[in-house]
Parts: C-alpha cells; structure tokens; sequence
C-alpha cells in the first residue's frame, strides 16, 4: 500500500507598480521573518447563529451567510469591527430599529440585505447572531527586496481565509519586524511552526497585493543587511545543492542546505515548481525539517536566488516545494 502525502502551505485589487522586476536583475536577498497583517477592505463573517433575545428567536441566516464581506452600514462605508460597531450603535440609537440595512460583497457581487441588531435587555448588550473578523495576522518569510521600486515580495504563496478556503480578500495591511523565540517542530501529518513576537509598532512596509505567488508592496525602512543576489531565470535551476535562508533564533538569518530533488515544468507558473528535502542537519535538529513561518524563505543555488519556500510535506516534513523566483518578479511587477 502506498503511503499518503498531504501538502500544507507555511505561513494571506491589483496594483502595478512603476518599475519591472526582471530575472537576472540584482535584488537584496530577504530570508527575515516578519508579521503579517493583512487586512479585509471591510468585516468577514466568519459564521452564523441563531439567539433569543427579549422572548423572540433571530436568525441571522436569513440574511448573511459566511464568507459575506460587509462594506457598508445603513449606507457608510466601515473598513474594521471598530467602524461597523461604531455605525450600529449610531443606528440603533437613531432608529430604534433591531434590523439594519447593510451591503456585503458575496461571490464578487455586491448585494444589499439587513443585519441583526437586538438589544438584550435582560442582559443589557447587544447581539446580531455573527462571527466576525477584520484581519488575518501571522509570521512569514521575506524573499525580496527591490531597491529601485522599494518593492518586497514575501510567502510565496496566497494569504487563504481558512473559514472560507478561498484567496482571503485583502489588499491592504502591513508587515512589521518579527522576532522568533521559539520553535514547535514539525512531526509527520503535523507541521510546527515559528514562534515569535511582533513589533506592530515599527511598520516596514505595506500590504498591496494577495495572489497565488505570495504578497507584494512597498518597504520603507532601509535593512541593516544588503546583500545584493542576481536572480536566476527558469532555466537555470537544477537539481542538486542549494541553500534556504530563514530564521530559527531571534532576528538572525542563516544559510541552510537543502537538496533540490526534482523541477516541475518551467514553462508554467507553478507554485510547487521546486521541489527539495532538507539535508541541513543543524535545521533538522532544530525544526525536524520545514515548519509553517518558513514560507517565503528564499533558495539559493549556485550564488543566485532562484526560488522561494512555499509548502511542506507534511507526511515527511524533510520534504518541501517552492516556487520559481521568476514567478515572484513577474508578480510583483
């Protein structure tokens, strides 16, 4: 009987930017971790539920299902769960009404329906039978920085919105220094990840696009670290040695051998076009191979970039897949 692999990624509008990024050009080589926090353009409804409230019974499905993106209250724009609260209550306290008109985006389509707003006055609070968030937050890998454009590309992969497992729809948000305190290292079927603290207070660059090839925006603080790296096309990658940078311990990037095992297609944009096993016997002591935080990670081979980390195996966690760098420029472009 053959055994059975699952894949994890390890970790979330377009907007073009000035200057293309081109295989071959130099960029300065990432490997830092950092926070991620990506923020919706409005309030996720993470679910639904049904509540009694002053001797009636509510059903918030009626109207809301989840996924639904609420943009607008009583027709004003909110963009956090401080806003739409903020709106409600100005509602509720103008109106008197328990049922308020609301626009989501469900499907790519916007629609207008209602939300619930009940006053509970035995328990003197509010409820309108919804889970929500606002944002998705994390640890990651920074693969690129562009000085020319000050363009960073970073995970390698999209951002998902695992109540939906779909693209998460945000096109604005930060990324932040990260340092990393501890390790949970990875196990077969159940991948570790990066443990760390996040300065939320020193921003170092923004959040402008989510695709498939990971998230891309601006940086703005200059890194201490700059070495320059030329970016290997396609056609260049082999199987073989190579090098991941991340970091396992506080800020420090380190170098760690990998052995790159086969390369998918080149003429297709692939996520999982790299695929590798972890050789390092420093990082296996350390993680047991690759561990969710890693994502973005950037592979090194013969002196260029080629690649960056994107998933693990986690029914082998020595095992893992990237995606060509090529693929990150030409997004990020």
């Amino acid at each position: 009987m053959s055994k059975k692999f699952f894949v994890y990624m390890i970790s979330a509008v377009l907007l073009f930017f000035p200057c293309q990024i081109y295989a071959s050009e130099k960029v300065i080589l990432g490997g830092d971790s950092v926070g991620i926090e990506a923020r919706y353009d409005g309030v996720m409804i993470n679910g639904t539920y049904t509540f009694h409230c002053n001797g009636k019974q509510y059903s918030s499905s009626k109207y809301l299902q989840k996924g639904d993106l609420i943009t607008h209250i009583n027709d004003k724009k909110i963009t956090s769960i401080k806003e739409m609260q903020e709106a409600l209550i100005r509602f509720y306290k103008s109106t008197n009404k328990d049922i308020v008109p609301i626009s989501i985006i469900r499907n790519d389509q916007s629609k207008n329906t209602y939300l619930y707003y009940v006053y509970d006055q035995e328990n003197k609070n509010f409820k309108s039978g919804i889970y929500v968030k606002d944002k998705i937050t994390g640890i990651g890998t920074v693969t690129f920085y562009e000085p020319n454009s000050s363009t960073y590309g970073c995970l390698g992969h999209e951002i998902m919105d695992f109540d939906t497992q779909q693209l998460a729809c945000v096109n604005n948000g930060g990324i932040y220094p990260a340092t990393i305190t501890s390790i949970k290292k990875s196990t077969n079927y159940d991948a570790g990840e990066k443990h760390g603290t996040i300065a939320y207070e020193k921003p170092i660059g923004t959040i402008e696009k989510n695709t498939i090839f990971g998230i891309y925006g601006k940086y703005s603080n200059h890194k201490e670290q700059t070495k320059m790296i030329e970016c290997a096309s396609n056609n260049e990658i082999h199987t073989g040695k190579a090098f991941m940078y991340t970091v396992v311990n506080g800020n420090e990037i380190k170098p760690y051998e990998i052995e790159i095992t086969d390369i998918k297609d080149q003429q297709s944009k692939k996520v999982k076009g790299i695929v590798f096993k972890v050789t390092d016997q420093n990082l296996i002591q350390i993680s047991n191979g690759i561990v969710q935080g890693m994502s973005g990670s950037p592979i090194v081979q013969d002196d260029k970039l080629i690649g960056a980390v994107t998933h693990v195996v986690v029914g082998d966690p020595m095992k893992g897949y990237g995606v060509f760098i090529e693929n990150m420029l030409d997004t990020a472009s």
